[in-house]
């Protein structure tokens, strides 16, 4: 996994510049295969539309966030071009008394839902864009207070309105709408899902999150950043290592420094323990909605067993507390990494005839396979990441295509299924299961000697300029953009989860041929966290 060479970041950088008819006002690269851009205002939307469209480049689009300079709004634009197994970052700057660009979405699909957030939160307008409310839903004051710009005043409380959501649900006799949350049964995190259905066939599904919006990235603003890691393990609960693992990464980078092999290894070991549990967890899930209690029960006796060892190798079921910036804070013992690799083996095992039974039992095929079909193309426009994506055809992974750091410790054979179904999700989190107690085993059998925390030298902590951290988590990509201010303090944080890109797909998947009673079935093929989208 070999990163590129000057020459060809150099021959990429001449391709790119030919879409902006203005010299660039500036370019630098900020990892072996990390380039920024800053581009002229007029400049940016149609640059950034012809770059997508580049076959060559194969760009997928990953972020996009704005940034409050006092003086200026900023506007950044993250793309993964996969050929080349390089990161491009776009950025322009706004005027502050008048915000507009022209709108991505309607070239770019999958930033439609960013679109909407920065108009929500900084007041920038997506000319020509979906301008409907997202993070701050109708009963907030439109036109004013937004609370990502640096001098929203935290003291106030706005005046709510009542004002209700509406859906966009069609009409027509024997039409009926069914309600479902945005309280639900059980533990989970609130969410209203809205059905249009004639009998038990659904015409349209759309759902409405953000009810748990934390306003995390605002949190983080003066906030030291190793206080800020710890917001970032919490931003959700399945993936809590890999939202730490992207920020220390990205502080890492920053820092200009190389933490050491051992520790990279460890980081690989514990990021696909995570995987593992959320795998499991996900497939508990897809066979408790289809019916199978029993495949279910065994599915969530593994994800526990999982679960214990991370206790044992990490001091926490949800591998909290372990990670930092330079390394690890504690490593794992040699009897619990002995420990690991004998309970793997086992679980080895026991999954092979889980998978056996499951691939055997028609009355439950029967449930899954046709059900919540998503397109490949569709998946491509609303830029869906991981298992969602690859259960649909879409060839991607981090872990192969931005090999950095952790990632170069996993040569996975990225794991892709086409029929785009509840199936075809299910197979691909199956085939990574076996992949990831496979890359686990051996990382710990091959764990190179040495430390596994080295200080990172803190005066190349400057201000004023961005990094990133990518992870592919056991939801998909995640990534943490972070622009440090004075006193190594958070300036701008902002976390794009998987979750975030995969909701919509939920909602194209539930429409179609599908009835009330596949609903579930659809919705815990993806199995997204709402904590993860509504930070």
């Amino acid at each position: 996994m070999s990163h590129p060479t000057q020459q060809d970041l150099d021959q990429l950088l001449a391709h790119v510049e030919r879409y902006f008819e203005k010299p660039l006002l500036n370019a630098e690269l900020r990892l072996p295969n990390h380039v920024v851009l800053e581009v002229e205002p007029g400049e940016f939307t149609e640059g950034v539309i012809k770059i997508y469209a580049d076959a060559w480049l194969n760009a997928r689009y990953l972020t996009l966030l704005a940034v409050d300079e006092q003086s200026h709004f900023s506007l950044h634009l993250l793309f993964l071009l996969k050929s080349h197994k390089v990161a491009l970052s776009i950025r322009t700057k706004l005027e502050r008394t008048n915000p507009v660009y022209l709108a991505l979405s309607p070239s770019i699909p999958a930033a439609e839902w960013h679109e909407r957030e920065i108009h929500d939160l900084f007041g920038i307008v997506p000319e020509g864009g979906d301008l409907r409310p997202l993070v701050l839903h109708r009963d907030w004051p439109r036109g004013e207070h937004y609370p990502m710009r640096r001098d929203f005043n935290e003291a106030l409380t706005p005046m709510i309105q009542e004002v209700p959501h509406q859906f966009d649900m069609p009409e027509g006799a024997g039409r009926h709408q069914v309600a479902v949350g945005p309280i639900h049964a059980g533990i989970i995190e609130p969410g209203h899902l809205r059905f249009s259905v004639t009998g038990e066939h659904i015409h349209r599904f759309d759902a409405q999150l953000f009810y748990t919006h934390k306003g995390i990235e605002k949190m983080s603003e003066g906030q030291p950043y190793l206080d800020v890691l710890t917001l970032a393990e919490h931003v959700c609960g399945m993936c809590a290592f890999a939202h730490s693992l992207a920020f220390t990464q990205a502080i890492e980078t920053l820092a200009e420094t190389e933490i050491p092999k051992r520790a990279v290894v460890f980081r690989a070991i514990l990021l696909e323990m995570e995987r593992l549990a959320s795998h499991f967890s996900d497939l508990s899930a897809i066979c408790s909605a289809g019916g199978f209690a029993f495949a279910s029960a065994r599915a969530a006796y593994f994800r526990e067993l999982i679960l214990q060892m991370n206790q044992q190798l990490s001091g926490h079921r949800f591998l909290r507390g372990i990670n930092t910036v330079g390394g690890l804070l504690k490593e794992p013992s040699g009897e619990s990494l002995t420990q690991a690799l004998k309970n793997l083996a086992e679980l080895g095992r026991q999954f092979s005839e889980w998978r056996e039974l499951v691939l055997n039992t028609d009355s439950f095929l029967d449930r899954v396979e046709s059900s919540g079909y998503l397109s490949q193309e569709t998946a491509r426009q609303l830029g869906l990441v991981g298992p969602a994506a690859r259960g649909s055809g879409r060839d991607d992974d981090m872990r192969r295509d931005f090999p950095y750091q952790v990632h170069t410790q996993l040569p996975v054979q990225v794991k892709v299924s086409e029929q785009g179904d509840v199936f075809s999700r299910m197979m691909v989190r199956i085939e990574e299961v076996e992949e990831s107690i496979s890359q686990v085993s051996r990382l710990i059998a091959t764990l190179p000697g040495g430390v596994s925390f080295k200080p990172i030298p803190e005066q190349k902590l400057v201000p004023d300029k961005a990094v990133i951290g990518i992870v592919e988590s056991a939801k998909g990509s995640l990534i943490h953009w972070v622009m440090l201010g004075e006193k190594q303090q958070v300036y701008r944080w902002h976390v794009r989860s998987a979750p975030y890109m995969n909701w919509r797909g939920v909602v194209h998947a539930t429409m179609g041929q599908n009835i009330v009673p596949d609903a579930p079935l659809v919705n815990k093929s993806f199995n997204l966290c709402y904590a993860c989208a509504d930070r």
